[in-house]
């Protein structure tokens, strides 16, 4: 079934680090379909460039200002799958071509330090304009019970005579462990994971606690390319969740953030940040 949607073909958690480069809140339409008993997905979509490149306001003037659109496709791989999930191994790769409007049409990556609870980049390749770029998005995943470990690479290539044709590129590798015993839920149909379940939704006077979750990690871009130096930065994330039941939970994360090699400094001292932030979100 094709629906209009914002783009969900690919994994939700990374679109907060590499602004522009991964397809992010793009309006468009797409198509998803699972194959041999769910064990692949395969999916394919074309969505307006409103979001990535655009500073203007609201849905309406979004999509009247777009500078041009995209086409995504991303396949996944089941290989291993037991015991309804608790131990999976999970592959994928994605491609997405961006079309510009004109061919002076201008281009911006930046990056937040792994929180949008600050407006600053640390690493920007300011304006430059462009005929259009491909990106390229290997996944992988791996649940053993309670532990899992999470990656995706990103390249990004340019078609920018005047920057010199940049390639970007970056990654992250993100590990989790459940020390109350649950496990990540993983949705065979779409390729993504979902909701955790507590074995034990909170309950003061029953005594259950609800599902408790450490997790750490280590993301790197590098937005140096051609002519354009727009810096690399490192983060490294600890965190702890708190999931009193499937649709509520508390998050605790600090996070080190290092940049360097950027022709303009980052508008924070020795281009390091150090977040503490603390989260409460209720889904529906």
């Amino acid at each position: 079934m094709d629906t209009i949607y914002k783009d969900t073909l690919y994994w939700p958690d990374h679109t907060g680090s590499y602004e522009g480069v991964l397809p992010g809140r793009n309006v468009g339409i797409n198509h998803q379909i699972s194959l041999l008993s769910q064990k692949m997905t395969w999916g394919l979509g074309a969505f307006v460039n409103t979001g990535s490149f655009s500073d203007v306001g609201d849905s309406l003037d979004r999509i009247s200002e777009a500078n041009g659109w995209n086409i995504t496709t991303r396949i996944t791989g089941l290989p291993w799958y037991e015991d309804s999930g608790k131990k999976l191994l999970h592959l994928g790769l994605s491609y997405t071509h961006k079309f510009r409007s004109m061919e002076d049409d201008g281009a911006e990556f930046r990056s937040r330090p792994e929180s949008r609870l600050t407006n600053v980049r640390l690493v920007n390749t300011g304006e430059f304009s462009t005929k259009g770029m491909d990106v390229i998005n290997p996944e992988m995943a791996v649940v053993a019970g309670p532990f899992s470990l999470q990656g995706e690479y990103f390249h990004l290539f340019a078609d920018s005579n005047e920057s010199g044709d940049p390639k970007f590129w970056g990654f992250y590798l993100y590990g989790s462990y459940f020390i109350t015993g649950e496990h990540r839920n993983y949705d065979r149909s779409t390729g993504v994971f979902s909701a955790i379940e507590p074995n034990r939704e909170f309950d003061f006077f029953e005594g259950g606690w609800g599902a408790l979750e450490f997790v750490l990690r280590f993301s790197y871009i590098d937005l140096n390319g051609g002519s354009i130096r727009g810096g690399q930065e490192y983060d490294l994330t600890g965190g702890l969740n708190w999931y009193l039941n499937e649709n509520t939970r508390f998050m605790l994360n600090y996070i080190r953030a290092k940049a360097k090699d950027r022709e303009t400094p980052p508008p924070v001292e020795d281009g390091t940040a150090d977040i503490l932030q603390v989260r409460f979100q209720i889904t529906f």
